[in-house]
């Protein structure tokens, strides 16, 4: 049975894109997509995963939730007491909203475009 919400992307963020690039394929045979100068997608990852290296990256890793429906998960999101920290915004592939959970750990869900 398909999960209307389920955790399919962690992005890590760092101060020196290159050497973060250079040690993840140094240390586990990783490869990478170049989406930008500042962002890449992690390959061969077990996970989908990508090295957000811009002027605004999160503070800590960010699990990113898929859904199919990104309007729901935002009301949801908003129900459950979860507050908005980045409103929808497109990129490459689709869609997506930050939020941070009332224990303060900031989040996203995306959806992929049509």
């Amino acid at each position: 049975m398909k999960q209307r919400y389920q955790i399919d992307y962690i992005e890590f963020p760092s101060a020196d894109g290159p050497g973060t690039r250079a040690f993840l394929a140094d240390a586990f045979g990783w490869s990478f997509t170049q989406y930008s100068p500042s962002y890449v997608g992690i390959d061969n990852a077990g996970i989908d995963a990508g090295v957000d290296s811009g002027a605004n990256p999160p503070a800590a890793p960010l699990a990113v939730i898929r859904t199919e429906d990104l309007e729901l998960a935002e009301r949801e999101v908003l129900a459950a007491g979860g507050k908005i920290t980045k409103p929808a915004f497109d990129f490459p592939g689709g869609r997506r909203f930050h939020f941070r959970e009332p224990g303060g750990t900031e989040l996203a869900v995306w959806v992929e475009k049509a």
